[in-house]
């Protein structure tokens, strides 16, 4: 499901049921953070998300003491289901989609950095977003590998991190 489908979150015999259809009767209207209004109860990754965020590398499951760094990070959510970002004390650069994924608090990621000054972190990485709206915080999880071919290096990289808003 793409994220700027609309997913109406309707109670149907007192269970909650997610549908691309309006509900019976529309929620009651719930002012946000920013003091707009909106007419639906459930929470949005939409908007902007920031942390310390841990970059590190792996060479056939080594640590590579030279990728590991951990520095701030920011996101910004848009509604039709881009990310775009960046990490300035290291350089790197964000661009990609995030998606809806199985529950309300998963948001599955496809991103892409550049720009980095460790060159080994430019490259394309899946991950997700899982939110705790309650509190506006949000643990980050992001991997790409190299595939493993007979001869060459392994290599992976992640980024770790809790984000808030």
């Amino acid at each position: 499901m793409l994220a700027s489908t609309t997913v109406y979150h309707c109670t149907v015999n007192g269970q909650t049921v997610l549908t691309d259809k309006p509900c019976d009767t529309p929620p009651a209207a719930v002012v946000g953070a920013d003091g707009t209004k909106s007419i639906s109860a459930t929470p949005t990754v939409v908007g902007e998300w920031l942390g310390q965020t841990q970059f590190q590398g792996t060479e056939n499951g080594q640590l590579m003491p030279d990728a590991h760094t951990v520095v701030l990070l920011r996101l910004r959510f848009t509604a039709d289901g881009k990310v775009t970002g960046s990490s300035p004390d290291n350089g790197c650069e964000v661009l990609g989609l995030w998606y809806v994924g199985f529950t309300p608090r998963l948001f599955p990621l496809d991103l892409t950095l550049q720009s980095c000054r460790y060159s080994g972190f430019n490259r394309r990485y899946s991950g997700n977003l899982v939110a705790t709206f309650p509190t506006n915080s949000a643990e980050l999880a992001l991997q790409a590998y190299t595939l493993p071919v007979p001869g060459q290096t392994v290599t992976r990289y992640d980024l770790g991190a809790t984000l808030r808003r």
